[in-house]
Order: C-alpha cells, then sequence, then structure tokens
C-alpha cells in the first residue's frame, strides 16, 4: 500500500484504488494539499486493496474501472465502497463503455478519463463529495452511445467468444466438437445479429470489440 495524508481541520478525505502505481503516485502528488469546495485535499489511501482504503475512511473514492486479473467487477466494488460510506467517482485510460455503466448503474457518481486536465478531475472530485452526479462530455459521450445487446443464442455466444479470442474457425469448430461449417454458420448468424441492431461486426477486429464490450470476454 502507498498511502499518504496529513493532518487538516476539516479535509476533504481522498481515496485512489488503481493497479499501476506510478499512476498512484502522480494522482497523490497532484492531489495531495489541492483545495476542492474550499476543503484542503487530504489523499488519505493511495493503493489496490479495497478493504485497506475503506479502513482509511475517505470521503471520496477515485476508482480505476479495471483493476486487473483476479478483480472483482467494477460494479461489485462501487458497491462495497458505497456500502461502506464513501462516494466514488470512475476513473480509467480507456473508454470501457460496459464497465462504466454498470459502475454507474452499481452507485458511482460520475467517470473521467486519465487524460482529463487537472481542473477537471477536481471539479469532478468536488461535485462526486457533494454527493452530485459529475456529468462530463465524456461520460455524455459513453451514455449517449449505450447500445442494444443481439439475442444470441449459446452456442452462438460460445463460437463468437472463441473466435474473437483469436482461435481460427477450425479451431473453434474442434473446441466446439462441430463442424467448420457449422462454427461459420454461427458466426455468420452472429454477425447477422448485429447488424440486425444497428452494430457492424463483420470483421474478427470488430467482433473482438463487440464481444468485449458486451461481456463475453473477461480476459484479454
Amino acid at each position: 500500500m502507498d498511502a499518504v495524508g496529513g493532518g487538516t481541520s476539516s479535509p476533504l478525505t481522498i481515496g485512489i484504488i488503481d493497479d499501476h502505481e506510478l499512476v498512484r503516485q502522480g494522482l497523490s502528488s497532484l492531489l495531495a494539499g489541492a483545495v476542492i469546495a474550499e476543503q484542503r485535499v487530504d489523499v488519505v489511501y493511495s493503493g489496490l486493496d479495497v478493504q485497506q482504503c475503506i479502513a482509511c475512511q475517505p470521503r471520496v473514492v477515485l476508482l480505476d474501472v479495471d483493476l486487473g486479473p483476479g478483480s472483482d467487477p467494477v460494479e461489485v466494488t462501487v458497491g462495497t465502497l458505497q456500502d461502506a460510506g464513501m462516494s466514488v467517482l470512475l476513473i480509467s485510460a480507456f473508454d470501457d463503455a460496459r464497465s462504466i455503466r454498470a459502475g454507474l448503474a452499481a452507485g458511482a457518481l460520475g467517470f473521467v478519463p486519465k487524460r482529463v486536465s487537472l481542473d477537471s478531475l477536481v471539479e469532478a472530485l468536488g461535485t462526486v463529495s457533494a454527493d452530485e452526479l459529475y456529468l462530463s462530455v465524456d461520460l455524455a459521450a459513453i451514455l449517449a452511445a449505450a447500445v442494444e445487446t443481439p439475442d444470441l443464442s449459446p452456442r452462438e455466444s460460445d463460437a463468437l467468444r472463441l473466435y474473437a479470442s483469436g482461435l481460427s474457425i477450425a479451431a473453434v469448430a474442434r473446441r466446439m466438437q462441430i463442424s467448420p461449417h457449422t462454427a461459420k454458420e454461427y458466426l455468420d448468424r452472429v454477425r447477422a445479429k448485429y447488424a440486425a441492431v444497428g452494430r457492424t461486426a463483420r470483421t474478427r477486429t470488430e467482433l473482438y470489440a463487440a464481444a468485449r464490450n458486451d461481456g463475453l470476454l473477461t480476459e484479454d
């Protein structure tokens, strides 16, 4: 755990949960001693452990959307932090729309990408510290782009997941114990169903993006 902090009469306490040490250190250095909503910021936790963060009792938690392999889904972490009385602001280097929407549905009060300016981050933290939703331009775009998920059969989902993970059609067929022709038919149906809901998924790259966005791929 990396912990930093300081004493003040009424600080705005912040916790940072991120799986990259350099990111944590950078955010801690930028925020420590800043003034948000007329309160001096006190970064009381900076690390990866959710329970250790809760033990430090920050008012607001800046939570990375993806904490790496083996971590809980973001909606579970948001729920845990909320149950402990903390407001959550999501942050990520990637616009993972599905995970961001899941975090918001679980009670997070906003999202900012890691590319934002310090002024924007301070504004977001100030809004969330008042238990208000921070609706940034990035978040508005993600919400506006919410997409419909096609109704895939279990076998179609299996074929999509395997093919999008990098297997050839022949390898997909062997894994599913079907003929290559049948595997191709499943993938053709998947493409058609995505097209029917207005989503292009013709190439392997597009199928990968669709599968990842719809939660069919749990790991890169």
